[in-house]
């Protein structure tokens, strides 16, 4: 494999991208200034002809006038779609613009690292750096809706049932062909207020129940009864004073009628923006063909019969638009509630979409962030085609695998290694240096067993795996609130996973050197208990340490206790490592070496001195 070719020409891509919507920008933007100047141009024009027309006497200029204000709407509204276009175009370029970010490994800079989804109860979540800062998260994520996210979240972060997994691959290799279509999604995505929005919100207001009240249907044929009397009253058949009451009866129920939407619309806000922004992801979604069977059946969900839900969601965002009208025009809005019920029609309207529809608007949305989701997996494919997709099976426990590397990490500087445990109770006890790389292939186990579980490609050549709950130990936080030590913060954690392991569920343990909170004899002693207890629970289980002593359990348990190591090599002022996993016990150490480095003189007496004029 060619890594560095792939990842140009992948770069290339990007950059093309980012230079044609960047060229369709300029164009669109002289448009827009064009538009601006005919709006104005037409605008005084039709004022121009209407003045004319009233001072020289002259009918025909105030026909001339219409056409001139009718125009002056159009160039409104078609204004108004080449600013969304034009914004649809910006979000464009700044999804390629961070592509090539990522690409070029400056992704940490990326502001959304789902700090907010940090759990350090959850049993791998924070250990392998799936959520917050330089984390999985902040790696693959692009704009999603607020579903899509969540549903993001729930991936990383819990293990699937194995019938999903096959679906899933499926639908990751066909979205990562179709970069437009996920481009797409992600631009309409990129709105601030769609992408924080809960759906949650719409879903209860549209699934809450309502009602016009007690008002009798014929209380909507008054406006046609009051048009007809005052009629009677110009021909002289009734008195004024009746239709006028008719009028003012109108008026109160009108007053109702406004009480009763506000009441109806207060707790979505500005429910517009979010009905548009969901019809626009269901249309991209509904005009797409797909391949996989996964995204097929999510595609059918937006279906109820022949009609699309983009087409049922654009209705409603009329009914809702009809609400709006009371903010962006009052001088229409209250003569047309007063005359025609406004109000008590686009309640009617609501109900009578809400009894159809109502109950399908969740499953939309849960279709949409599905898709969304394996869409985000299908990039991080798209942009490592090299990575393939892991045999996962459903049985004992097991895990094997060439060349796993940890995703993260640049191409150009990640070191793969190879890895077989072909049977549950198996136990790597893993020593070496410091920095030699032993922490770094627990991480790199678990985050591409996180990806295989999503249905995401894996950085390996060949990797295959059975189902597991992965439980790690690597970073332990103290909590001054409940007074609890780092040692015993260690502890509770360890209680967990052994809890986790006598549920007789198939368990993948990653530990990095246990116990680092007490002394070195207590800290063999309660490790040597741990692993004991783990190798009989028949748990897969990777140990790192640097208490050699430890590789004794390899004789205890021959077979299934085995000892590997990583290396280094010190010359002169620097410190080589290869980061290659090799079977034994490590012999060597670094910690001298390293303080040297740093300027810590190591002195005849055992005590030190710190210089200053060390290389760095």
């Amino acid at each position: 494999m060619n890594n560095a070719r792939e990842h140009t020409d992948i770069r290339k891509i990007y950059l093309q991208r980012t230079e044609d919507y960047q060229n369709q920008l300029v164009h669109a933007h002289r448009q827009s200034r064009g538009l601006s100047s005919l709006r104005l141009i037409s605008f005084l024009g039709g004022g121009g002809a209407l003045s004319y027309g009233y001072y020289r006497t002259m009918p025909v200029m105030y026909f001339l006038a219409f056409i001139l204000f009718v125009l002056f709407v159009h160039l409104i509204v078609r204004h108004s779609r080449l600013n969304d276009k034009i914004s649809f175009l910006e979000n464009l370029v700044q999804i390629n613009e961070t592509a090539i970010v990522r690409l070029d490994g400056n992704w940490t800079t990326f502001t959304d690292d789902g700090s907010q989804y940090v759990n350090h109860n959850h049993p791998y979540t924070t250990d392998l750096h799936i959520f917050g800062k330089s984390s999985l998260f902040q790696f693959i994520y692009v704009p999603l809706s607020s579903g899509g996210k969540k549903r993001l979240v729930e991936m990383l972060s819990s293990r699937p049932s194995f019938t999903e997994i096959a679906p899933r691959q499926e639908a990751v290799a066909d979205l990562a062909q179709r970069l437009d279509f996920r481009q797409h999604l992600q631009a309409t995505a990129s709105d601030a207020y769609f992408k924080k929005k809960n759906p949650a919100e719409v879903l209860s207001w549209l699934e809450r129940k309502y009602s016009t009240g007690s008002v009798p249907q014929a209380v909507f044929f008054l406006p046609v009864v009051t048009l007809v009397m005052f009629a009677l009253a110009f021909l002289g058949f009734v008195p004024y004073i009746l239709p006028l009451a008719s009028l003012m009866l109108q008026a109160l129920i009108a007053l109702w009628g406004e009480r009763v939407v506000l009441e109806r619309f207060k707790d979505l806000e500005k429910p517009v923006i979010l009905l548009r922004r969901y019809a626009e992801l269901l249309a991209w979604i509904e005009g797409e063909e797909f391949k996989a069977s996964f995204l097929k059946e999510q595609k059918q969900r937006l279906f109820t019969g022949d009609v699309s839900s983009s087409r049922l969601i654009k209705r409603l965002k009329s009914i809702a638009e009809r609400n709006d009208l009371r903010f962006s025009n009052a001088l229409i809005y209250y003569p047309l509630n007063i005359s025609l019920f406004w109000d008590l029609w686009t309640l009617r309207k609501l109900q009578a979409w809400q009894d159809k529809w109502g109950n399908s608007v969740r499953e939309w949305f849960d279709a949409v962030a599905e898709i969304e989701a394996i869409s985000c997996l299908s990039g991080l494919y798209h942009d490592n085609p090299q990575w393939i997709f892991p045999k996962v099976m459903d049985g004992t426990p097991f895990i094997d695998g060439q060349n796993i590397a940890h995703p993260l990490i640049s191409p150009d500087e990640r070191v793969g290694n190879d890895l077989a445990m072909p049977e549950q109770g198996r136990v790597l006890m893993i020593t070496g240096s410091n920095m030699s790389g032993k922490s770094t292939l627990l991480r790199t186990l678990g985050i591409n067993l996180v990806l295989a579980y999503t249905g995401s490609a894996v950085c390996a050549t060949e990797m295959s795996c059975s189902m597991m709950d992965i439980y790690c130990k690597m970073q332990i936080h103290d909590d001054l609130k409940e007074r609890t030590s780092t040692f015993y913060a260690e502890l509770k954690r360890m209680k967990m996973i052994i809890d986790a392991a006598k549920s007789k569920e198939p368990l993948l343990v990653l530990l990095d050197e246990i116990f680092r909170g007490t002394n070195s004899r207590d800290r063999i002693t309660a490790t040597r208990t741990v692993i004991r207890q783990l190798h009989e629970l028949n748990t897969i289980t990777l140990v790192t340490t640097h208490d050699l002593e430890l590789g004794s359990l390899a004789d205890e348990y021959p077979g299934t206790i085995s000892n590997y190591h990583f290396t280094d090599d010190i010359k002169d002022d620097h410190i080589e490592f290869d980061y290659k996993i090799k079977p034994g016990i490590s012999k060597t150490a670094n910690a001298i070496a390293l303080m040297k480095m740093i300027g810590i003189e190591e002195q005849e007496d055992s005590r030190v001195k710190i210089t200053t004029d060390y290389k760095k």
